[in-house]
């Protein structure tokens, strides 16, 4: 589509219910996030209630995971083909019907087909809003609007595994996936009612099939450079979503309320880190704020594992420096997410989509690995982000020379 036609859309959504828009947006990118937040603190519950091995439970991440990546990979071409707003429509109604299903589920099996529907409809509204934001934005302004975005998405999922630990002692597992069907009901009343289309609707003569915008983003150096580095990264964080629950709850015998507290002071660092890059883009620019996330991303699990081989482990300062790691991914996560989007401006959705997918693909490899390695200490958890850390450290400095 051309850029004057995205402009002339843009207004539609930055006036009187521009903030509405916005908050729409939120819930919709951050539903997937949250939905894993919520039921990440009952997984230990789970595996007690129907005896099952932590390999078997981290299948309820992993189902979703999968899901959520091949779903962006037909939402995104989609988006740019039929629309924003229907692409959102039928997320919204996917997600509600597999919340529902896991709240309902009678055994394991049962909830994790329930995570996988909940999965494929949470990639709708992840790969849809960041195509949204180029939409609305531009090229010059994504960046900071992506700050904003995965700043208020980072305050949703920090909150998410407190409300589900609260909710697990309160009343008992399923509660966690009623909040999620709640969540995604007024997702899609919110797309109904608020949501204006930001794209229009390419006729079939205008628009290049799904395979053809694909093989054109993976032949070009710039987007693979942002994608392969924002996804590395993105599994690192799920190192401490898969495995932080079974190291303190397990083995630290902490309560599911009480790591719901550690794992939200932790995560909140992505919280910070995204609002520092919204100030730190204009000054620095995003080429050496990304040096910089990627450096406090190889050092604090370094840290960690000498440490811990020290002996010398405590609880905060698992916490501190897990904050720290997190505070990384925050500050690098708008940036190369911007990046992607930029990197091909007319197949946005095509782009958010490929990022989606195979940065869900790692973080499913992430999760499947804690299950299968946990031993009981915490370095499964930092090993694997030392080693992450450190893969993406020299695959961005070989590649970042094609993203200026």
């Amino acid at each position: 589509m051309p850029e004057n036609s995205a402009s002339k859309l843009a207004p539609r959504s930055r006036g009187d219910a521009g903030v509405l828009v916005f908050a729409t947006l939120v819930l919709c990118a951050a539903f997937g996030e949250v939905a894993t937040g919520l039921v990440v603190p009952a997984m230990p519950a789970l595996g007690e209630i129907y005896d099952k091995t932590p390999a078997t439970i981290q299948l309820t991440i992993v189902s979703f995971a999968v899901m959520f990546a091949v779903g962006q990979l037909f939402f995104g071409p989609f988006s740019d083909h039929k629309g924003r707003r229907t692409a959102l429509l039928i997320g919204a109604a996917l997600t509600l019907a597999g919340s529902a299903t896991a709240a309902m589920a009678d055994g394991v099996w049962a909830i994790i087909v329930g995570r996988a529907i909940q999965g494929l409809g949470a990639a709708s509204g992840y790969v849809v809003s960041r195509a949204i934001v180029r939409d609305i934005y531009g090229a010059e302004g994504s960046a900071k609007a992506m700050a904003i975005l995965f700043a208020l998405m980072a305050a949703s999922f920090l909150a998410a595994p407190l409300v589900g630990g609260a909710l697990l002692e309160l009343a008992s597992w399923r509660a966690g996936f009623v909040f999620a069907s709640v969540a995604a009901l007024i997702w899609l009343a919110s797309t109904i009612l608020i949501m204006p289309e930001t794209r229009e609707v390419a006729s079939a003569s205008e628009t290049q099939a799904a395979h053809v915008a694909y093989l054109g983003l993976f032949q070009h150096r710039g987007f693979l450079g942002f994608m392969i580095t924002h996804s590395i990264a993105y599994a690192g964080l799920y190192c401490f979503v898969a495995g932080a629950p079974y190291y303190f709850i397990d083995s630290l015998d902490i309560k599911p309320s009480s790591y719901g507290v550690i794992a939200a002071v932790a995560m909140s660092g992505f919280l910070t880190g995204s609002t520092a890059a919204r100030y730190a883009i204009p000054k620095w620019g995003m080429q050496r704020v990304i040096l910089v996330s990627l450096g406090i991303m190889l050092c604090a699990p370094a840290i960690l594992v000498g440490l811990g081989l020290l002996g010398w482990l405590p609880v905060p300062v698992i916490v501190v420096i897990q904050f720290a790691y997190w505070f990384g991914g925050g500050f690098l996560a708008p940036n190369t997410a911007a990046g992607v989007m930029m990197s091909h401006p007319r197949s946005a959705g095509a782009a958010a989509a490929v990022l989606g997918f195979v940065q869900m693909c790692a973080a499913a490899a992430v999760a499947s690995m804690q299950g299968l390695i946990y031993d009981g200490t915490v370095f499964p958890l930092v090993g694997m982000q030392l080693l992450l850390g450190l893969t993406t450290w020299i695959i961005w400095n070989r590649l970042k020379r094609y993203t200026v």
